[in-house]
């Protein structure tokens, strides 16, 4: 198996959307012609991820994430790291999120929600999802299967008395008062994002909408692992997922001598 081979097997999983109409949220980089048999995937493009590939021996990397152009000298670090080991990557973001198989319905699914309608439009797509609880449960046990799935845990505001019946997510990065303000407007007594601000958290107690926020990284995670499963079924690659901390909720010293360069 080759990786353009890889590249269109991927493509039709989305039809009728076609990729290439999107060259912002889809790409790829062929760093290496050779046969691909063990492929990476992970939410971000970075050196650390780059680097845990290398190590995992992987001929190539697929990511939600690519390393977009305002990461500056973070882009051309992980490119060139990719490029030396000879490992090619592709990225596709929107057409993910927006995917029936994507972000958004994958987390939902593991959350054990039902999915009512897509929301949360962003240019031709509709990245978040409306769901219903199939029976009303506590917000304490919505936070741990929150944890279960992401594996860390969310933080959690509670702005509702009631039980949780009906939850919006989007994942990733959103923290938009807008996607609130429609969220409340289905009914939604629930919010689940990937970050938050100060005018997240003051609109959501405002609207009585319980707030729930892991990281950007981990509640898109399982949409990406999703796209590799599909993969996995039509194709006879081995698909291996990168691990990667949760590095945006703390700080995390590795090592006593990365402990010593930190106080210095």
């Amino acid at each position: 198996m080759t990786f353009p081979e890889l590249v269109e097997a991927m493509k039709t999983l989305f039809e009728p959307v076609t990729l290439e109409d999107y060259p912002e949220e889809f790409g790829y980089v062929l760093n290496s012609s050779r046969e691909i048999a063990r492929v990476g995937y992970a939410t971000n493009l970075d050196q650390v991820t780059a680097g845990k590939a290398i190590a995992m021996g992987i001929d190539a990397l697929l990511t939600h994430h690519d390393a977009w152009d305002f990461l500056y000298d973070l882009r051309t670090k992980a490119y060139e790291t990719l490029r030396r080991a000879g490992i090619s990557h592709c990225y596709v973001h929107l057409p993910l999120d927006a995917a029936p198989f994507g972000t958004a319905a994958t987390l939902a699914e593991r959350l054990g929600l039902e999915i009512r309608e897509p929301f949360a439009r962003d240019g031709d797509f509709l990245c978040g999802r409306i769901c219903d609880c199939p029976s009303p449960i506590r917000l304490e046990e919505l936070a741990t299967r929150l944890t279960e799935v992401m594996g860390c845990e969310p933080r959690v505001w509670r702005h509702h008395p009631r039980e949780v019946r009906r939850v919006g997510i989007t994942t990733g990065a959103g923290n938009l008062t807008d996607l609130l303000r429609e969220a409340s407007g289905w009914g939604c007594d629930t919010y689940i994002t990937g970050e938050t601000n100060l005018y997240t958290v003051a609109y959501a107690r405002n609207q009585e909408l319980n707030l729930l926020v892991g990281t950007h990284t981990h509640t898109e995670f399982p949409g990406v692992e999703s796209l590799c499963n599909r993969l996995r079924a039509i194709m006879r690659l081995d698909f291996v997922p990168i691990k990667e901390e949760c590095f945006e909720i703390g700080a995390m010293v590795e090592s006593d001598e990365q402990a010593a360069r930190v106080s210095e």
